[in-house]
């Protein structure tokens, strides 16, 4: 699977510059926080006309139970074709074995802008978001959509190999109120065989990864574009789990500065588990042209 990624990745980027009209965003950011976790994050877009391609990496460490000094990496791949009015976009993903634990992933989204305007195939919510949005006809701009994915996790660490299927689906919302940005979304978990508890899958809206089997989510952030260069952003993500896990709350603070070449960003992530609150600190860059 992380082979195919590459592959396809390579062969579409020199497809789509070869044609006119090609576009590039890509971005990465750091994570840390308690038990020496450390995070990074590797997202790129590119894009001609109405399709788009984003490969993306993700890396997750940490001192404690869950993943045991160990480093896991998780490749994704999704193509996207990005319409005025609509966004139509399908993926592939895969974490590759590390302490016995993989998973495999495919899913689609699809995302509608009510009040489309000249600002780009950008959406305000959903997996065609990317930071801030500009244009819309008139005060307010809606985009509303729905995802749904489907998770295999392994684990074949024990005597026997244990296997897990996940199956995620979104609904979300966005919406461009005078300066304001405002987004908003609710993720659902359902499950088949069940064997292993451990899953190893970011929950959407929080910035580090945490081992649990989630039974829903909430998430709503609000950007406040409009100051000079910088954009100020807060945001909350609810979770509740399965297994006796207690809910957990996240309250993310931070802001993004966007010199339309390079973009920089800084934010603070302070995670309530019901026993104790952490704080995650991300750090990122980006380019795009």
């Amino acid at each position: 699977m992380k082979k195919l990624i590459a592959l396809l990745t390579l062969l579409s980027a020199f497809a789509l510059r070869a044609s006119a009209g090609m576009y590039f965003d890509g971005g990465v950011s750091g994570t840390t926080g308690p038990d020496s976790y450390r995070g990074t994050k590797l997202d790129l877009v590119i894009g001609s006309g109405n399709f788009a391609l984003e490969p993306s990496m993700a890396t997750y460490k940490a001192d404690n139970a869950v993943f045991k000094n160990k480093t896991y990496r998780s490749y994704q791949l999704r193509g996207a074709l990005e319409a005025d009015k609509y966004t139509v976009g399908g993926e592939v993903g895969t974490t590759p074995e590390v302490n016995g634990y993989s998973n495999t992933s495919a899913g689609a989204d699809i995302t509608f802008s009510l009040t489309p305007g000249s600002g780009g195939h950008a959406r305000l919510a959903g997996p065609g978001s990317r930071g801030s949005v500009r244009g819309g006809e008139g005060v307010t701009r809606i985009d509303v959509g729905a995802s749904l994915k489907e998770i295999l996790h392994k684990n074949t660490s024990g005597a026997s190999d244990l296997k897990t299927n996940q199956t995620e689906y979104s609904f979300f919302a966005g919406a461009k109120i005078l300066m304001a940005n405002l987004s908003a979304s609710y993720t659902g978990y359902l499950y088949g065989t069940r064997d292993t508890a451990t899953l190893i899958n970011p929950i959407p809206g929080q910035t580090f990864a945490y081992g649990a089997t989630p039974k829903s989510s909430v998430n709503a952030r609000l950007d406040l574009p409009g100051y000079p260069m910088v954009t100020p952003f807060v945001g909350y993500t609810g979770t509740k789990y399965k297994d006796g896990v207690k809910d957990s709350s996240a309250y993310l603070f931070g802001a993004y500065i966007d010199l339309n070449l390079v973009t920089a960003n800084l934010s603070y992530q302070i995670f309530d588990n019901g026993s104790s609150k952490d704080g995650f600190l991300s750090v990122g860059a980006g380019l795009k042209f």
